[in-house]
């Protein structure tokens, strides 16, 4: 007589197949998701120092000065970042280039500062979609606000990038998918907060950042860290 599984059997059994897929499948996907935003925030902030050593390979002097206006942005990154990246679209002051799922958050879980849905960050947002599949941000910051968001000490106007490391895809949060950096003469492009201590950048980059910035000084956490999203931060909704 042959022996097989009884109908009751076979349906606990995927039953208990059922549970442990829905208990593990998202918690992989999540954890894909990471590493997928990982990698690609190294490979952008290696594509945007390439840059600058291109520019200097030319002979091409970066101006730390930017024209407060649209078209001074437009011409600051013609001049200095579009003859040296490769891109897939450039959108001026318009949407199209940046993520279409309403505003953009800060780590604190607030709407950031200078968010335009659709369009970017900034009054004259410059914005990026790369071959990569992430999108970048350029605008200029007086340097009231260089100092109060970036926590870098300029004279004037200076330019900051934000890096949408997923392009497109949610959580569209800075210190999570979104990281910032500024450019100075001196010092080139660098991570927002990248001369405070680490206890500030920690404490701006984690789950008690309550602060304007909050989140903005995690491009330096994450490569403080190796280049890994800290799990606090990325448990953050």
């Amino acid at each position: 007589m042959k022996k097989g599984f009884t109908l009751a059997e076979v349906l606990i059994t995927l039953g208990i197949i059922g549970v442990v897929a829905a208990m593990t499948i998202p918690n992989l996907i999540n954890k894909n998701q990471k590493r997928i935003i990982e990698t690609r925030l190294k490979e952008d902030y290696s594509i945007l120092t390439q840059v600058m050593r291109k520019a200097q390979d030319d002979d091409v002097p970066f101006d730390d000065y930017i024209e407060m206006s649209l078209k001074g942005n437009k011409k600051w990154f013609e001049t200095f970042i579009l003859p040296y990246i490769k891109v897939g679209r450039v959108c001026y002051g318009k949407a199209g280039c940046w993520h279409q799922k309403g505003a953009t958050k800060n780590l604190a879980g607030n709407e950031a500062y200078a968010n335009r849905n659709e369009i970017g960050l900034g009054l004259q947002a410059v914005t990026v979609k790369l071959t990569n599949g992430s999108n970048l941000n350029f605008d200029w910051y007086s340097a009231p606000s260089m100092k109060n968001y970036m926590g870098i000490k300029v004279s004037q106007t200076a330019m900051v990038i934000f890096i949408d490391a997923n392009g497109d895809s949610p959580p569209n949060m800075i210190g999570k998918d979104i990281y910032v950096l500024g450019f100075t003469p001196d010092s080139g492009f660098v991570p927002a907060g990248f001369n405070e201590s680490v206890e500030t950048i920690n404490k701006n980059c984690s789950t008690k950042a309550t602060e304007i910035n909050a989140g903005y000084y995690c491009l330096q956490k994450v490569k403080n860290n190796g280049w890994t999203i800290p799990d606090d931060v990325w448990k953050i909704k």
